[in-house]
């Protein structure tokens, strides 16, 4: 008799790498994406949307627009905070307008990265406290402190923050290298009493291959069992451009990956689908997205959309495949 899982249910995130006015409307498509579930039964298969406005780069573009839809915004109010400028005075990012209005019309979660805390995380919280939101911190900005700034400003909310991992791997010393020490560090940043998730989204290392991140399922497994707390997988930022074909394998396998007998390792899913005038190279379509979460249906519980929220109305087609 095999053991009963703790841990059926996963969610799925999904949407572009960064999201502009010729892309949001597409995210409609995904709030009414159905399959059955394993009882048979129609259900909802999307449980929460990408909504990123600023894009953590490793180098400062100044073409416009290539940081993001809020990065000029997002300067602009760095300068008012500078001069000892206050929230009051600061612009609202065009990117918490949008997901407002998403939630307004779906009910959905709403992900998005987090780079500038201090000037971000207010505007989020001007409009959209009451709301479900998954804030990440970026694989290239591995300090707690962010993680609580973060906290800080958003304790009083019900949102979760997500952390990613450093893109290293370094020595291993004691049972766990460099970048897992780091990556457990970080999340303790922020007190258990808030929800936390980690989000393994692969390592640079020179022995890669053609992943663009080598996927660190060991040291998911690790963190995981060292803290308990919910394990997301990124696997766009893992496979990439050059495995792109192979990113609805490869996450149906590692969705089967079980941490031991009786719980999967991963509870949720964070992936670039759709198009975007980034890293669209390593993108899914959606109707791959569709197969999918059709695909993940049969072995597990996919989560739905919040049933609390008020949809005022959905716009977009019905997501039949």
């Amino acid at each position: 008799m095999s053991a009963k899982i703790k841990n059926s249910e996963v969610s799925i995130i999904a949407g572009p790498c960064s999201i502009s006015e010729k892309n949001f409307k597409d995210l409609y498509e995904l709030s009414s994406f159905e399959v059955k579930s394993r009882d048979g039964i129609a259900q909802k298969a999307i449980a929460g949307v990408r909504i990123v406005g600023v894009k953590s780069r490793t180098s400062y573009s100044y073409n416009k627009g290539s940081m993001g839809i809020d990065s000029e915004v997002l300067v602009e109010n760095l300068e008012i905070y500078a001069q000892g400028g206050g929230v009051k005075a600061m612009k609202m990012l065009p990117s918490v307008l949008m997901a407002q209005e998403f939630i307004r019309k779906t009910g959905m979660t709403v992900a998005s990265e987090v780079i500038s805390p201090l000037i971000q995380i207010p505007l989020c919280d001007r409009l959209l406290k009451d709301e479900d939101l998954l804030l990440w911190t970026p694989a290239v900005a591995q300090l707690g402190w962010n993680l609580l700034e973060m906290y800080e400003a958003s304790k009083k909310n019900n949102w979760t923050l997500g952390v990613k991992n450093p893109k290293w791997v370094g020595k291993e010393v004691d049972g766990l290298t460099s970048m897992e020490k780091t990556w457990l560090g970080m999340g303790s940043y922020v007190p258990f009493i808030h929800k936390v998730i980690f989000i393994q989204r692969g390592v640079d290392v020179a022995d890669s291959g053609l992943f663009r991140n080598l996927p660190a399922h060991e040291s998911a497994k690790k963190i995981k069992k060292a803290t308990g707390m919910k394990m997301y997988f990124d696997p766009s930022h893992c496979y990439g451009p050059k495995l792109r074909d192979m990113i609805v394998e490869g996450t149906i396998e590692a969705m089967k990956m079980k941490l031991s007998d009786d719980e999967y390792l991963y509870d949720g899913i964070l992936i670039e689908a759709g198009v975007s005038e980034t890293d669209t190279e390593q993108h899914i379509t959606h109707g791959e997205l569709y197969t999918l979460a059709k695909s993940l249906a049969e072995f597990r519980d996919l989560v739905a959309p919040s049933e609390k929220k008020k949809v005022v109305g959905i716009s977009g087609s019905n997501g039949s495949r």
